[in-house]
């Protein structure tokens, strides 16, 4: 802050005196002094990074302006005529235009940023922590399906009459996190302009919702922050972090976060930046300040205290996956180019919970200026350590998350409702679109699953179980339907020991008995009238099977099956 404050006090002083002649005024003096307080308020309003990218401009405007008031305050110019072998001249004496090449100098120093942060990105994709894998690790049974955020928020602006005074407040940004180990979907409690903040000075509390429990609602938490986003002057967030670090630039806005003791925090993410403004990804800092007392301390990535789950903000992610999906400047080289989709909850990217209690955010990626539906992979962020780790295998050439989503909107027209948190997953092998259907009150129905290479493949279901069920049967039966006429369906035999089985599925108003072998990604399936003993199938039985199967399918038709366990 005081490096931003001498650089303009002092550009400013050396045009004065420069346009001057080092003689000022009364007046001067007074129009320096408003120019220090003009410095100092900007200064403290905006809080500029220290770069040329953010002072240049500043800089420039305030030159142009002290030289022209020099220009005409110059009282002691005057017209002077001249007389030379009988001709008459007039010229000015007095007044100096020379003060005039710094504002030229910082304008040119402004383009010439401009300029460098267009064509300069490579700095920034060399920043991004980056790894490429070919096989997704994204399984019904690593990853949660989360809540829509949108049915969160919704939730907690119904119950917003659980908040003292509610008219004085309004409902903050959403955020995703683990509290004792549990997800939750979390939301500050806000207020909506300066007289409420003069009113009140402090929140009342946050809203707070379990983020994979459908039938959870929406509570109010009483909670008193004195510091906040939305509060004003020494008690604004943003001014507490920018004191702490003035050199790193705040990306996004500031996360509330719980820590296991139900203390509140602010958690913002820092980014250093070049000096022509591009914003670096490999030396990350995290603010943390207490919504309590305003303590603030600026971590390192790897120094981050254990509760904090959210370091990475879904803003500064954003960033992350369009610079890596875009290498080059203004797009000179659309081979290896790929842009990131944006169709996640939160400022284009969806939270994912991990089993392990971490969070990732996901986003998928397509193919740059191309009306095409089709993926080329998609990108997991670590919250905590900034690590972007790319995905393709199975997923290239899938429908992509805009497909699904049209896809999804296509289910029940009837009943308007609409796609929401598109995330993709291997069920069962096989790359799964898995959609939250919300009305048009953003009131959470149902979730789709669809896979992504057959949009006539769908499964729903009023819950996770449910959908993933019906899902299976769609998977089956589109397998049945093409081995009825694929000449490439091979009959192998199969050896194993059964590792999960539902013999209560149906196809087709038909029961069917849905099952998978321990260390085999394949689901298979067989009508329960082909063998009555298929019904007393369990976990962990050994079978021996003649199953039809088409290459590259996940799902196969069981021919016969012999169970060694009933022996």
């Amino acid at each position: 802050m005081i490096t931003s404050f001498l650089v303009l006090e002092i550009t400013a002083i050396v045009t004065f005196l420069w346009a001057k002649k080092l003689r000022l005024s009364k007046l001067d003096w007074l129009a320096v002094g408003s120019v220090t307080v003009m410095n100092a308020i900007f200064v403290y309003w905006w809080m500029p990074v220290p770069t040329l990218s953010q002072l240049v401009i500043p800089v420039a405007i305030e030159t142009t302006l002290i030289s022209i008031w020099s220009v005409i305050t110059g009282a002691s110019s005057v017209l002077v005529e001249r007389v030379t072998n009988g001709k008459r001249s007039f010229s000015v004496q007095g007044i100096t235009f020379w003060p005039f090449i710094i504002p030229f100098v910082a304008i040119g120093i402004s383009v010439s940023a401009g300029v460098s942060k267009a064509l300069t990105v490579r700095p920034m994709y060399h920043s991004v922590q980056a790894e490429h894998h070919k096989e997704a690790p994204l399984t019904k049974d690593d990853q949660p399906i989360a809540l829509s955020a949108q049915a969160a928020k919704n939730m907690m602006k119904k119950a917003f009459s659980q908040v003292p005074d509610s008219s004085m407040y309004e409902l903050g940004d959403l955020s995703a996190q683990y509290i004792k180990g549990k997800p939750y979907y979390v939301a500050p409690v806000e207020f909506n302009g300066f007289v409420s903040w003069f009113m009140n000075r402090e929140l009342p509390g946050y809203f707070i919702i379990s983020a994979t429990d459908i039938n959870d609602t929406a509570h109010f938490v009483k909670n008193d922050m004195a510091y906040s986003e939305t509060s004003w002057f020494s008690h604004s967030i943003a001014r507490k972090i920018y004191m702490a670090n003035p050199r790193y630039q705040q990306v996004g806005e500031p996360i509330l976060e719980v820590d296991n003791h139900g203390k509140t925090y602010w958690v913002q993410t820092l980014l250093r930046v070049r000096w022509a403004g591009q914003l670096l990804f490999d030396n990350i800092h995290v603010a943390i300040t207490s919504a309590d007392s305003g303590q603030t301390k600026v971590y390192k990535t790897n120094e981050l205290p254990k509760w904090v789950d959210v370091g990475v903000s879904p803003e500064a992610a954003t960033l992350m996956n369009r610079t890596y999906g875009n290498p080059y400047a203004f797009n000179f080289r659309h081979k290896n180019q790929i842009k990131p989709t944006e169709n996640g909850s939160e400022s284009g990217v969806t939270p994912m919970f991990n089993v392990n209690g971490s969070l990732a955010y996901f986003d998928d990626f397509t193919t740059v200026r191309s009306n095409a539906d089709s993926d080329k992979g998609y990108s997991l962020v670590d919250t905590r350590t900034g690590q972007l780790r790319f995905y393709t295998g199975k997923n290239v050439g899938i429908m992509d998350s805009e497909g699904a989503m049209k896809v999804a909107k296509q289910l029940h027209p009837q009943n308007k409702w609409h796609g929401s948190n598109p995330v993709i997953m291997n069920i069962d092998g096989t790359p799964t679109w898995v959609v939250s259907m919300m009305d048009t009150n953003e009131r959470f129905r149902e979730y789709a699953y669809i896979k992504g290479a057959d949009q006539n493949v769908i499964g729903e279901g009023a819950n996770a179980s449910d959908a993933l069920s019906s899902y299976r049967n769609a998977l089956a039966g589109s397998v049945q339907s093409a081995a009825a006429s694929d000449q490439k369906v091979k009959i192998k035999k199969v050896s194993g020991k059964v590792s999960r089985v539902n013999t209560n599925a149906t196809l087709n108003s038909k029961q069917v008995v849905v099952f998978k072998l321990t260390d085999d990604q394949t689901l298979y399936t067989l009508d329960p009238s082909q063998s009555q003993t298929a019904l007393l199938m369990q976990t962990g039985d050994q079978v021996d099977l003649k199953v039809k199967s088409i290459k590259g399918a996940a799902v196969a038709n069981v021919v016969s099956i012999t169970n060694e366990s009933l022996k």
